[in-house]
């Protein structure tokens, strides 16, 4: 069944790490690995880190063979509806922003057209129907810590996890190992979103394909399957930021028992709130963070930029909304060291 359209925002912090050193910067990393001169300037050394980062996906392909997907750069704006938003840098505030193409391959399907049957032919494996996605990185020159921001129009359609592995592997060279993502959200995000709030559920969702009886040539052709447990307390005025917590940590003790093995809820791949405002009539949505043991707001682009008509932000928009977010919000947050200035 195919999944509707949710735009959202996600963001994630990554720290650069050096075997030997505990603090290198950026401009360190470029020095280091990038083959340019320690008497270069800050703006110089940026412009190199955004021509390492657009290496791939402008001579080819940025692939992922694990996640079967691939993100590039289209350059012909015949074909690129959004040939003009072109990531870009901006060298006072190191920023790069812009839309990007991506996608899924490896499948076997057939490219048809809606309105002349007639036309349509085979995608090979090796094909990818190619998307547009907003991308926002933050890689300052004189600290240690990046920050991202890219937006997803649903849980299949993204390349949020094929963008992680990518920035993760451009910075792991040499004496550098890989830097490790992790969730943020912006403090006013979860503000708005906790207070009034009360719980409707939790929802736990997995994977399971190791646990396949070998016997039962029906139940062999399964691959696997999908777990999703939906936990709805009774009690419905229960306060998220009061009982989040304790009831994530009681409900998270419940275990999926399959043929072979037993599967704890609190390792499922995905836990989830959602609350409900009975005063705003809103309702939202908490990711768990399994390593900071907290619950992170999804960020959802409905009512807060424009949308198109197939339900995908307008790019224009949501760039004006990620520039305006990260200036007000996010660089005090992971900058308190500098007097903010303004991305333009």
């Amino acid at each position: 069944m195919a999944v509707s359209n949710k735009p959202k925002l996600e963001f994630y912090r990554f720290q650069l790490d050096h075997k030997a050193d505990g603090y290198k910067t950026f401009r360190d990393f470029a020095v280091d690995n990038l083959g340019i001169s320690a008497t270069s300037s800050n703006k110089d050394i940026f412009k190199k880190i955004f021509e390492y980062f657009m290496n791939a996906p402008e001579k080819d392909f940025a692939k992922n063979e694990q996640l079967k997907k691939v993100f590039t750069w289209i350059d012909d704006p015949s074909i690129n509806i959004h040939h003009d938003k072109k990531p870009s840098i901006n060298t006072s505030s190191y920023t790069i922003s812009g839309v990007i193409n991506g996608g899924r391959y490896s499948d076997d399907s057939i490219l048809s057209d809606v309105t002349n049957k007639k036309q349509s032919r085979k995608l090979k494996r090796d094909n990818s129907v190619l998307k547009y996605y907003y991308i926002f990185l933050y890689i300052p020159v004189d600290y240690s810590e990046g920050f991202m921001m890219i937006h997803s129009n649903n849980s299949e359609d993204t390349i949020t996890n094929l963008m992680r592995t990518y920035i993760a592997k451009l910075f792991k060279r040499g004496d550098y190992r890989k830097p490790i993502f992790e969730k943020f959200c912006p403090k006013s995000f979860q503000d708005e979103f906790r207070k009034g709030a009360t719980i409707s559920n939790f929802n736990f969702k997995t994977t399971i394909v190791n646990d396949i009886p070998g016997d039962d040539p029906f139940l062999f052709q399964l691959d696997g399957y999908d777990v999703s447990i939906t936990i709805s307390p009774k009690n419905k005025k229960m306060d998220f930021g009061d009982c989040g917590k304790t009831l994530m940590t009681f409900f998270s003790k419940g275990a999926f028992r399959g043929h072979k093995e037993t599967n704890e809820l609190n390792k499922f791949d995905k836990i989830k709130v959602s609350t409900k405002n009975e005063k705003t009539k809103s309702s939202n949505t908490f990711e768990w963070n399994s390593r900071d043991k907290e619950f992170t707001p999804v960020v959802y682009l409905d009512n807060r930029v424009k949308m198109s008509d197939n339900n995908t932000p307008d790019f224009v928009d949501l760039k004006r909304y990620c520039i305006e977010l990260f200036n007000g919000q996010i660089l005090p947050e992971i900058r308190p060291d500098l007097n903010i200035g303004y991305v333009d």
